[in-house]
């Protein structure tokens, strides 16, 4: 006789290949480069003008609300 419960482990089911497969490429691409994403996360967006030089606020195809702020 044996003393304290009885445990029955049973195997985990079998996924199919292309589910195993998939988990394993999303778990391969958040992993590989981890801390380079990070840092540039950090960075963000760098600063860049919004007007380019010669950038006219009265042309034709201008945004009406950059003339109007302009004033």
């Amino acid at each position: 006789m044996t003393s304290g419960p009885f445990v029955v482990i049973f195997p985990a089911p079998m996924v199919s290949s292309t589910q195993q497969h998939e988990r394993i490429r999303k778990r391969k691409k958040t992993t590989s480069g981890k801390r380079n994403k990070r840092t540039r996360r950090r960075l963000g967006t760098q600063a860049f003008p919004i007007h380019v030089e010669g950038y006219d606020p009265k042309a034709a195809d201008a945004p009406k609300k950059a003339a109007a702020a302009k004033k």
